[in-house]
């Protein structure tokens, strides 16, 4: 379907805009020793991806465009063979199939080299799921439905004015963000080989010093409200079953933005679990930590803290980070352990709507155990 899109591009006015890429190579499924002895005996997967993506360009140096050195962005489409590793029992998992959008940006670019970063966010598609029969020992994925991320870094060397060949290093993660249970996550380190071709090379503007024209430095102020699910494990492990309970986030930030492209700042936010939450929690705990004593535990809704906010900002499209530090919780003995938590994620402002955002986040703890997926709705002040 990419190469038939070929012919009415050439008509465009922009043609230098368009490329078409593909990627082919191993990638291996990281994992702790001896976590999935009985599910597989070696975890290596080849992989091949195909991208059709479009160069932003602009005459104007405060552009996001210009300011992100005219990145590169489009769709793409990644399959991992992931139902060929070697199976040691019955339980499996098939392949991997995803469809997402990237930024690609280079930090460096010469006539011939160039070399940079690129982000990937989109969903998986998964067919083999966790089942306490039929596959027991597939606690990846519960879910046919899977987030797909993947930060990669590449270099590039240009030999004609249309081809492109390079060497790329992937990090990919797909779960379901506690939308389901089990959920361990894959997360899968790429090694690949590229080729684009362009449909004629792009000429990209001069890059003049001065980026902040027209720019003010100021305060940006926010209040939000989120919705998401949170998939108990303590439930699951005392219970074998686990249903999706709702979880509430609010919470506010001030951020200053001192560069068109970045603000850094703080945040408060309030994470509510309503309904019987708490007494089921009660009820597991009982069952896993009875030398902890969870009946003489003061369990409460709600958890509190402050958090230290970086984000990035693409025209009115913004990436974001926190790490937080809880001022209260009592979730309950071991739920959501640790003094910490993160949160990241993206929001698309709208300036003619009061400046009304829509964003969604994932919260996690230790950088790696999801908690929920929230789906946000904020207002700039």
């Amino acid at each position: 379907m990419l190469l038939l899109f070929c012919a009415p591009l050439k008509a465009q006015e922009k043609v230098q805009r368009w490329n078409i890429t593909a990627y082919a190579g191993m990638g291996y499924m990281g994992n702790e020793p001896g976590q999935y002895d009985k599910l597989a005996s070696n975890f290596w997967y080849p992989t091949v991806d195909v991208r059709m993506g479009h160069h932003a360009l602009s005459d104007d140096p405060a552009s996001p465009a210009a300011l992100f050195n005219f990145p590169n962005l489009g769709l793409g489409v990644n399959w991992k063979g992931s139902s060929h590793f070697p199976w040691v029992g019955k339980s499996r998992l098939s392949d991997l199939l995803s469809l997402y959008a990237f930024f690609e940006r280079e930090f460096i670019r010469t006539q011939r080299f160039s070399f940079g970063y690129d982000f990937s966010l989109g969903v998986g598609f998964n067919s083999a799921v966790y089942d306490a029969e039929e596959n027991p020992e597939n606690v990846i994925f519960s879910s046919g439905m899977l987030v797909y991320l993947g930060p990669s870094l590449h270099v590039s060397f240009r030999p004609t004015e249309h081809l492109e060949l390079g060497l790329v290093g992937r990090f990919t993660h797909m779960s379901t963000g506690r939308l389901a249970y089990p959920n361990a996550g894959f997360n899968g380190l790429d090694v690949m080989a590229s080729a684009r071709y362009s449909l004629a090379q792009p000429k990209f503007p001069t890059r003049t010093a001065n980026r902040n024209i027209g720019f003010k430095k100021r305060m940006l102020y926010e209040v939000y409200a989120g919705y998401g699910v949170h998939r108990c494990s303590h439930q699951w492990d005392a219970l074998g079953k686990t249903r999706p309970w709702p979880s509430f986030t609010f919470g506010g930030s001030a951020c200053y933005q001192y560069n068109p492209a970045l603000s850094s700042g703080v945040g408060l936010d309030v994470f509510v679990f309503p309904g019987d939450f708490q007494k089921y929690v009660l009820q597991s705990e009982m069952i896993l930590y009875p030398e902890l004593h969870p009946e003489n535990y003061n369990y409460q809704p709600v958890a509190m803290g402050i958090s230290a906010i970086q984000q990035v900002h693409y025209g009115n499209f913004t990436g974001w980070i926190q790490i937080g530090a809880y001022v209260y919780k009592h979730l309950g003995v071991a739920e959501q352990e640790g003094y910490t938590y993160q949160r990241f994620g993206g929001k698309i402002h709208f300036p003619q709507l009061a400046n009304m955002y829509l964003g969604i986040a994932c919260k996690c703890h230790y950088f790696s155990r999801a908690t929920s997926l929230d789906f946000t709705l904020g207002v700039r002040i």
